[in-house]
């Protein structure tokens, strides 16, 4: 799993929407820290995780005084009507439009009144993905499943949002993931870390496989460091340990308090990197059971796969200690900090 990097470029190809025919999920997903304070993700997901395609749009809006909205729709894969080149989509009420020039996207959602949303991500240095962006479970047998992911890992966000009619200024910094999961019931738990600030970017995405299925690696984790607005390093020796966890009755998971978290690779240029962060999970934003969500039908579909999927997310105020080559330095940002939990995990 640690094998060098050989590639870090991503293709206007893989940027495509896959629309794989069956048991997968696949999603373009847009994290925004505003510059006065709230935190936003807007989703448009695919899934062919039932008998025919469907369509789940999601939206979340939380204010830096607590307050909270979300939208979630699930719609009839008979809506979602992909651009010719696959790279945009629309779909009722959300369209995602690739933007070329900018190497972003714009992005709208009307669920009046209660969220309107009207923003364009514009990459501040490029896209990232490792090596071709596509991870096998088992490189000799390809139908066990896969992940594939591809990064904005920092953005430059504008535009507006309207919740329940109060206009709030979307300008700020964001993250953008495009992932596709087959065989997504195949992974136990995901945690995915983003740091930003105005001119860095710290990124964590790792998820967990279960024992027993002969999969080729136990966890996956790929890092990303932005500082000043430049991609340093893209990383794979890395780690993010849950620690003081405690049973949540909602879940029926052990749930943490407490984040480790650590990073460690090279830059394009050979430089040794190190991270470390440790962090504190005081502001839990959301807590979502993914299964009372869904249509009915879709939803015992699924039971049947997956135990229980639920998601857990937190926002903080975090600083983490990077070290370039002989070179110590400080970046001190917003965490957003998501756990999925699909199925349990020794403790």
């Amino acid at each position: 799993m640690l094998a060098a990097i050989t590639s870090t470029k991503v293709s206007t190809e893989s940027l495509k929407w896959v629309l794989e025919p069956s048991s997968a999920t696949e999603a373009n997903t847009f994290y925004i820290h505003t510059n006065d304070g709230a935190f936003v993700i807007v989703q448009m997901a695919y899934s062919t995780m039932s008998w025919s395609p469907s369509i789940q749009v999601s939206a979340a809006f939380h204010g830096k005084d607590g307050s909270k909205k979300r939208h979630t729709a699930t719609i009839s894969g008979s809506s979602f009507k992909p651009s010719d080149d696959r790279l945009s989509v629309k779909c009722e009420n959300m369209a995602v439009t690739f933007l070329p020039e900018k190497k972003g996207y714009k992005v709208t959602l009307n669920a009046q009144p209660a969220l309107i949303i009207d923003v364009e991500f514009q990459a501040v240095d490029d896209f990232i993905q490792v090596h071709d962006g596509k991870l096998p479970f088992k490189n000799a047998d390809i139908s066990a499943g896969y992940v594939s992911a591809q990064f904005i890992p920092k953005a430059r966000v504008t535009g507006s949002i309207f919740v329940d009619g109060k206009l709030h200024d979307a300008a700020g910094s964001g993250i953008f993931v495009k992932a596709v999961q087959s065989k997504p019931q195949n992974v136990a738990r995901w945690t995915f870390a983003n740091v930003q600030n105005a001119t860095d970017s710290l990124t964590l995405y790792q998820f967990d496989m279960p024992d027993g299925y002969g999969f080729d690696f136990k966890q996956c984790s790929q890092g990303i460091l932005v500082l000043d607005n430049k991609t340093i390093a893209v990383t794979l020796d890395n780690s993010a340990t849950l620690l003081n966890k405690t049973y949540d009755n909602f879940s029926g998971y052990q749930i943490p308090s407490q984040v480790r978290y650590a990073w460690s690779g090279k830059t394009s240029d050979g430089e040794a990197v190190k991270i470390q962060m440790e962090v504190t999970l005081k502001r839990l934003i959301d807590k979502i059971d993914l299964l009372s969500e869904l249509p009915f039908l879709i939803r015992k579909f699924i039971q049947a796969l997956i135990t229980a999927p639920f998601v857990y997310q937190w926002v903080e105020d975090v600083t983490a200690t990077v070290t370039v080559g002989s070179t110590t330095r400080t970046i001190s940002g917003r965490l957003f900090h998501e756990n999925a939990f699909l199925n349990p995990l020794p403790e």
